[in-house]
């Protein structure tokens, strides 16, 4: 993956970059960083549950790690190691919270009073 691809590579002032970043992503991936800021931190399983809470459905569990692994290459959520060695911590970085923040508004502004 190109450097360009990552949050880092970015400039981080203005909000174009939160915007087109949040555009870049598929609606599964915006859909998934809205749930992981529900419950940070959180597991892959916890954030499998509430995807699935939120769609009604059954969602593939390696499609679920998938996208987590590449908000992670892409710096909208950072992956450390959890309490129980077999689970991973995930949470939305700062630059995701701005990002989800910034979408929050955007879509309010849209809705009207």
């Amino acid at each position: 993956m190109p450097p360009d691809d990552t949050i880092s590579s970015r400039s981080l002032t203005g909000g174009r970059e939160h915007d087109a970043a949040m555009a870049d992503l598929s609606g599964f991936q915006r859909d998934l960083l809205w749930r992981l800021a529900e419950c940070q931190p959180c597991n892959g399983l916890e954030v499998e549950t509430l995807l699935e809470e939120y769609y009604g459905e059954t969602v593939n569990h390696s499609h679920v790690y998938a996208n987590l692994d590449r908000l992670v290459e892409t710096g909208f959520v950072d992956k450390r190691d959890g309490d129980d060695a077999r689970a991973n911590e995930y949470r939305i970085t700062p630059f995701a919270r701005t990002t989800l923040d910034r979408r929050r508004e955007w879509l309010n502004a849209r809705s009207g009073p």
